[in-house]
């Protein structure tokens, strides 16, 4: 029992410096002090040393997605209260390690999937939540890009081949396809081989979706009916698969544009608006309407979000996808940055680099 114990310490001094275990660590982070109101960037932020099972990341950066708008207002269904950093995904380098975790060691270029916290320079991460990347990024644009893997490039695969089963040759409509989650979609979709149409809220936003995959862009408008008489003439056949993030008014018409055995995938509403859809119109078009949250996975379906989150991060190393970051901002400029993206006003991934 003695050496046993002693094995145990010294295992734990190895992996986590005894300085850093008395004292945690002070970090820069953006904070959301209340629900609702602008972030505040505090350098004093204090966070406690990786316990057993966890890992330490300096963050070289983060990646903003809507859930974590939401939030900030309060709005998001998984309610945090402040005073809380916002963030759910991040690039960067293990700093140290707790007990119990040998898939990573300090110095390991990782992606990590905090469940908030990732809008600082450093996050304490669950290690089950923690990826070694394939490809040590190089470059400052490839930490962005490794930032920008996870949860839109993770979503979208699940997205299309777990909740949708995308085959080759299907039409898969896309919302919000100039989006993060929309533009990984686009770009898994073509590359499967299908006929992809990509729902876009203006011209600049359809000729990006287009240069990464789509076969055809079709705009939202202000009319529903008129969106869906867009996709019929594009999709006479009606859609096979269909990725929603925008929710609203036109997510009835996508279930009326589906063709039989159609899958439609709801991924958000970042529209607003959550819509009810009369369940009838399942029945007539003898189509099935799912929901994907894609971070519930890791806990209820763990092998199949590390397989996922396995084969996207595969994908860019090998230089089968490339995120596309629209908006990169330094920590300090964080509330642009919710701001471009709450607005819509943003394309592909908005990013926070740790620059000062």
């Amino acid at each position: 029992m003695r050496a046993a114990s002693r094995v145990a310490r010294t295992a734990i001094r190895t992996r986590t410096p005894a300085t850093l275990r008395s004292r945690g660590i002070t970090t820069t982070a953006a904070v959301c002090t209340e629900l609702g109101a602008p972030l505040t960037v505090r350098d004093d932020w204090t966070l406690a040393a990786p316990g057993p099972g966890e890992v330490l990341v300096q963050t070289r950066a983060a990646g903003l997605n809507f859930a974590e708008v939401l939030q900030t207002k309060g709005l998001y269904q998984e309610r945090l209260e402040p005073p809380f950093v916002p963030g759910n995904e991040c690039s960067g380098v293990v700093e140290a390690v707790g007990a119990g975790v040998a898939h990573v060691k300090a110095g390991d270029a990782v992606i990590a999937l905090p469940r908030g916290g990732a809008w600082a320079r450093h996050c304490v991460v669950n290690g089950a939540a923690v990826a070694p990347l394939p490809k040590i990024p190089k470059t400052d644009a490839e930490w962005r890009q490794a930032a920008s893997l996870a949860v839109a490039y993770g979503t979208a695969d699940m997205a299309l081949r777990r909740r949708a089963r995308m085959s080759e040759g299907e039409t898969v409509l896309i919302t919000a396809a100039a989006g993060g989650v929309g533009l990984a979609a686009v770009e898994l979709a073509a590359q499967a081989g299908c006929n992809v149409i990509a729902a876009t809220g203006s011209p600049e936003k359809a000729e990006i979706a287009l240069a990464a995959g789509a076969a055809a862009a079709v705009s939202y408008g202000d009319d529903p009916r008129a969106f869906r008489e867009h996709v019929k003439e594009l999709a006479p056949g009606g859609v096979d698969v269909a990725v929603d993030m925008v929710g609203g008014p036109h997510l009835e018409a996508i279930v009326r544009s589906m063709a039989f055995d159609g899958r439609c995938v709801v991924v958000g509403f970042a529209s607003g608006d959550i819509p009810k859809v009369p369940a009838n119109l399942l029945l007539v078009k003898n189509c099935a309407l799912v929901g994907l949250y894609w971070g519930a996975h890791a806990k209820a379906r763990p092998d199949a979000f590390r397989e996922s989150l396995g084969r996207v991060s595969k994908m860019w190393a090998d230089g089968l996808i490339s995120p596309r970051v629209g908006l990169a901002l330094p920590l300090r400029e964080a509330n642009a940055a919710v701001a471009a993206l709450a607005g819509r006003k943003s394309t592909g991934k908005v990013v926070l680099t740790m620059d000062d």
